[in-house]
């Protein structure tokens, strides 16, 4: 039963990572951000660097700014 609910609930779903909940209390601030923005990482970080090049914003799972 459970298992077909999980089936249900896969099919619909995008196949990356849901970075408000990724199941690991104690990961790294890094961990899914490659495989949730995809080809988007590379733009996103240079918007980070631009705006937030400090890394205020840091908590959660994390877009480090480029370099």
């Amino acid at each position: 039963m459970v298992r077909d609910a999980w089936a249900g609930v896969h099919a619909l779903g995008t196949g990356t990572t849901y970075l408000n909940f990724t199941g690991v209390e104690d990961e790294a601030v890094t961990t899914g951000v490659e495989s949730a923005f995809g080809q988007n990482l590379a733009r996103l970080a240079e918007i980070k660097a631009k705006y937030d090049p400090e890394n205020l914003f840091r908590l959660n799972n994390n877009i480090l700014p480029s370099s």
